[in-house]
């Protein structure tokens, strides 16, 4: 989710030439035939797209022990416990951003913005996923500190990863799009349904 955020900050024309290239690997000869410029211009269009996007990718580093104590604080937070030790690691600009290919609640059409709206949004949406018969239980997700949705027959809900940095979470990334969760392991098939179902209805 996070690179397709940095792709939205390319020009059509740079986003396609990154993607032919480095999604799908065809080389320059090939790109300047679909995009109808010249291979230098490709060449030159991929380098700044490259530039680009490595410049606007955070640098987020955490240590194992400091991961794991960020995700209990979560879990903590989610179950019922007190906010303010969480409140306290979220960075004042922390950012929410949720995606369930259109299925229940969790898509968003912008990121969730500020400390005090992230923190009302977790007591919401997570304590009625845990009231609705889901667990949860931590998890590393590309590098880094995470937690996993399951519904009580083991499928999977939804993943949730923190960005961090600097010991304050500034990102949280929930995908519960099941399209996008296939590879991790077997999908919520109930869940998911039950979603579809009142998207149905309503």
């Amino acid at each position: 989710m996070a690179f397709l955020v940095l792709l939205e900050s390319l020009a059509p024309a740079e986003r396609a030439v990154f993607l032919l290239r480095e999604v799908f690997g065809y080389d320059y000869s090939e790109i300047a035939g679909i995009t109808g410029k010249t291979e230098a211009a490709c060449r030159q269009t991929f380098t700044r797209a490259r530039r680009r996007i490595d410049e606007g990718r955070p640098r987020f580093e955490t240590s194992r022990a400091e991961g794991d104590e960020l995700t209990a604080l979560f879990l903590a937070a989610a179950d019922g416990g007190d906010m303010t030790s969480l409140l306290e690691r979220l960075a004042p600009d922390v950012l929410f951003y949720g995606d369930s290919g259109g299925l229940g609640e969790a898509t968003f059409i912008a990121p969730l913005y500020g400390r005090e709206h992230v923190a009302r949004l977790i007591r919401m949406q997570v304590r009625r996923t845990l009231q609705l018969g889901a667990s949860l239980s931590a998890a590393w997700v590309n590098g880094q500190p995470g937690v996993l949705a399951h519904d009580t027959d083991g499928g999977l809900i939804a993943v949730i990863a923190f960005d961090v940095l600097d010991s304050q979470i500034q990102a949280i990334r929930v995908v519960a799009n099941p399209e996008k969760l296939g590879h991790i392991g077997p999908i919520s098939r109930t869940w998911h349904l039950r979603w579809s179902e009142q998207g149905e209805e309503n």
